[in-house]
């Protein structure tokens, strides 16, 4: 498993970085110190767990993990003195929450904890949903369902934490445990991301207008939404 560090106190760090070094199942590919470093380095490298301490020197690790651009989807192991923020690491899904100080035992634990909750690729999924072929139809699994919708009934698609919003035509939304970029990969090439949290289906796109760094999209139902333009280029 490839593996980042995020934590601001030098000693601490080189100690984590230590027992990733040393666990024969586990490779280091990065470390920060801060929660800008840490949002750079989790944005630019494909890990499969964070080991990472809450309370860093310019944010929180969860003000981090909101400003990614991605929503994470490997294991989170938070890695703290403080243990009031318990509640708030698990609902944010973190697989563990280790309490400083810690012995290596308690921190292996931890980690083989990792090993034995990894899901299968997401990847596997797609290729055994693309591979039923439901004529104009979109598909979107939630663990053992598929959810099932026609081309031209979703308006739009709202990330909302490990959720996502299905919005329709009709006026309904659905609620589905799953990720933003892993919906937008099943998607068909009318929809488009405009933002970290947004994708739009251009069909029911009546008009936009931009300015430097944005782009306001306006559905037909009149809804509004703003697009980053590193996400697309009109």
């Amino acid at each position: 498993m490839k593996a980042l560090i995020i934590e601001d106190e030098g000693a601490a760090r080189r100690r984590l970085e230590s027992f990733v070094n040393d666990h024969s199942d586990l490779d280091l590919i990065g470390s920060a110190s801060s929660g800008s470093e840490a949002i750079k380095l989790i944005d630019s490298t494909d890990s499969d767990i964070l080991l990472m301490d809450i309370q860093l020197k310019d944010m929180t690790s969860f003000e981090v993990l909101n400003e990614i651009k991605e929503e994470y989807k490997g294991t989170i192991i938070f890695i703290t003195a403080y243990n009031h923020f318990a509640v708030k690491a698990f609902e944010v899904f973190a697989l563990d929450y280790v309490l400083k100080p810690y012995s290596e035992e308690r921190l292996f634990q931890a980690v083989n904890r990792s090993l034995k909750h990894r899901n299968p690729p997401t990847k596997e999924m797609y290729a055994i949903l693309e591979s039923l072929h439901f004529p104009n139809k979109i598909c979107i699994p939630e663990g053992k369902t598929s959810h099932l919708f026609e081309n031209d009934q979703i308006e739009w698609i709202k990330a909302d934490g490990y959720y996502c919003e299905i919005h329709t035509v009709e006026g309904t939304m659905r609620l589905i445990r799953i990720l933003l970029k892993e919906v937008h990969h099943l998607l068909p090439d009318n929809f488009i991301r405009i933002s970290r949290s947004v994708v739009l289906n251009k069909k029911f796109v009546s008009s936009f207008r931009s300015d430097t760094s944005e782009t306001t999209f306006v559905l037909k139902s009149g809804k509004e939404f703003i697009g980053k333009k590193s996400y697309y280029n009109p």
